[in-house]
């Protein structure tokens, strides 16, 4: 009798023990199904926002570049409207006056540089590349259409120094009804600080690209390291995608920098005729987006590893209450 005595307390901290592993055991497994569950909802969440962020950024990219082409436009057509700075531009025989007087409207109209050709579109001066003149430029669209006496704007690259403007054609001419005297091209370049401000303003990354002679994007201009987003681009970015896409919905794309997956939107810059010539990415990390999810997911994480620790002790002291001595 006293044997079977000493052998009672085993069983109780056997049945202890099978208690407290099958409650652990059923509180990791709902634990698991609830943060999976949560978890996928999460991750549908933040696409979701993040698509509809990127929506607004490239409204905003595009809203952006109207709004300072038609700036610069509207100057541009106040500038050439004074009689002498028109005939001062057009003089073809007192270069550097036409060069002088074109530093004068570039500064006025705030622009990068200008351009000014003859109602032939032979150049007269060019404020970037100065020692440039009686070159036939009226086969470039922007010229040919301010020939025609239409005001235009479109994409302008600069393959020598591998930069992109944004320009704008304007008829130089001395009576709104008349023939065109000549071409004014006034530009705004497209670089860091253009795609800083749009950060600034919609909390996006922007990338913006030109496209070489092998339709390869390069960037021009960036919130992100360029060295860091370039082979992503040249991976991702398909231009007859690019091309095709009319309405206004953008392209989508993803892209891995460090250990950042990118979620982006992007759109085209196009020629006067339509023609891609380069293009911005509306970027969004998955990670920044998911980071409060994630820091109350680890704190979930923390809680019932420690309550399960503390049940631990608690069952531990139960089952040598239980079998301790004089029991």
């Amino acid at each position: 009798m006293p044997a079977a005595s000493a052998t009672k307390p085993a069983p109780a901290f056997g049945l202890t023990a099978k208690i407290f592993l099958a409650s652990t055991l059923l509180v990791v497994a709902v634990l698991g199904i609830t943060l999976g569950v949560t978890s996928i909802e999460a991750h549908r969440t933040a696409d979701a926002s993040i698509h509809r962020a990127l929506l607004a950024t490239r409204r905003a990219v595009d809203d952006y570049l109207a709004a300072r082409t038609r700036t610069l436009g509207r100057a541009s057509t106040v500038a050439t409207d004074v009689p002498q700075y028109r005939q001062r531009l057009l003089n073809e025989r007192a270069r550097s006056e036409a060069l002088d007087q074109a530093d004068d409207i570039r500064g006025l109209v705030d622009a990068a540089w200008v351009l000014v050709t003859n109602s032939e579109g032979i150049l007269i001066a060019r404020t970037d590349y100065r020692e440039q003149y009686d070159r036939d430029l009226s086969i470039a669209p922007l010229v040919a259409n301010a020939l025609s006496g239409e005001q235009t704007s479109g994409a302008w690259l600069d393959d020598v120094r591998g930069t992109m403007f944004m320009a704008i054609g304007t008829p130089l001419r001395d009576r709104p009804t008349a023939a065109p005297l000549g071409a004014l091209i006034a530009t705004y370049r497209i670089d860091d600080s253009l795609a800083t401000a749009i950060k600034q303003a919609t909390n996006s990354d922007v990338v913006f690209f030109a496209l070489d002679t092998l339709n390869t994007p390069v960037v021009v201009g960036s919130t992100v390291p360029a060295r860091d987003i370039a082979p992503a681009l040249e991976t991702t970015v398909k231009t007859d995608a690019l091309a095709a896409d009319t309405g206004g919905e953008g392209m989508p794309l993803t892209a891995a920098m460090g250990n950042q997956h990118l979620i982006g939107l992007a759109g085209a810059i196009r020629s006067p005729s339509g023609d891609v010539r380069g293009g911005f990415v509306a970027l969004r990390s998955r990670e920044s987006e998911l980071a409060a999810f994630n820091a109350l997911q680890r704190t979930m994480l923390w809680a019932v590893a420690l309550g399960v620790v503390l049940a631990l002790i608690f069952a531990f002291v139960q089952a040598r209450q239980i079998t301790g001595p004089g029991r």
